[in-house]
């Protein structure tokens, strides 16, 4: 018969069919810190719903924001958009609809909300409108050179190109009232391109000014001749003149003999 499987062995010296094996390491683990995963657990699925929520709030306030940049229209309702969203979409609109709203009344605050524009919002769709108007702004108060150098980037960059003709035409007028029509024509032959391809609303602009920057005003006022038949001196006239007759003097009424 065959020895019973009980028998104990060599090496342990405990029967083989009554070796406890014991829990196995994730039951260990789980009995160890259940409590912990369970924690976990409730503290992810409340991250998820702190993010739905708050993606919910951002966009409800995101809507808010918008709505009252819409119905804006004076510079105190968009310093509002301003102050109340300061990080929306909208906020950073109002500023550039702020500085048109400033201008002309007060040009310096209208030329700093710009600045503060471009130095915030460098990634902005709009940021080539807003270096653009910056540069006219500085042109109008007579600062040629700022204003040159402003619109220069905006002219000669691929990223600006749905306002860079108008930075060119520009650029075109500062240097024909400075005498330099060569570098006018220039600026408006680059102002009717449209290397983009996404049209170029300015090309019929850009096109008049190019035919009026080598024309030059008359050297003397115009004459107008007018036919000596029409016009006579008095003298003359009174001599070529049929003259009038003497109105007839009636005859005299013959006297009645006194009786």
């Amino acid at each position: 018969m065959a020895e019973s499987s009980s028998q104990p062995t060599p090496e342990t010296g405990a029967p083989i069919a009554e070796i406890d094996l014991g829990p196995s390491k994730l039951d260990q683990f789980m009995d160890n810190h259940q409590t912990k995963i369970i924690i976990a657990a409730i503290l992810a699925a409340i991250g998820v719903v702190a993010y739905v929520i708050n993606d919910g709030l951002a966009e409800a306030d995101a809507n808010d924001a918008g709505a009252a940049l819409l119905s804006a229209q004076k510079p105190n309702d968009y310093q509002e958009v301003i102050k109340t969203w300061p990080e929306s979409n909208a906020a950073a609109s109002a500023r550039l609809l702020l500085a048109d709203a400033q201008w002309p009344d007060s040009q310096p605050d209208s030329i700093a909300t710009l600045e503060e524009f471009i130095n915030n919002y460098p990634a902005h769709p709009s940021i080539g409108t807003a270096k653009t108007s910056l540069g006219l702004r500085l042109l109008d108060q007579g600062k040629t050179e700022q204003a040159q150098e402003v619109l220069t980037e905006v002219a000669e960059s691929d990223s600006y190109s749905y306002i860079a003709p108008m930075a060119s035409i520009a650029l075109g007028d500062i240097a024909k009232a400075a005498g330099q029509t060569a570098d006018a024509s220039e600026w408006y032959e680059k102002a009717q391109l449209d290397s983009a391809g996404h049209g170029n609303a300015f090309q019929s602009l850009a096109a008049a000014r190019l035919l009026l920057v080598n024309a030059k005003p008359p050297t003397s006022p115009l004459k107008l001749e007018v036919p000596d038949t029409l016009v006579q001196p008095a003298a003359e006239q009174s001599a070529t003149s049929p003259s009038t007759p003497a109105p007839a003097t009636p005859n005299p009424t013959p006297e009645t003999p006194a009786p």
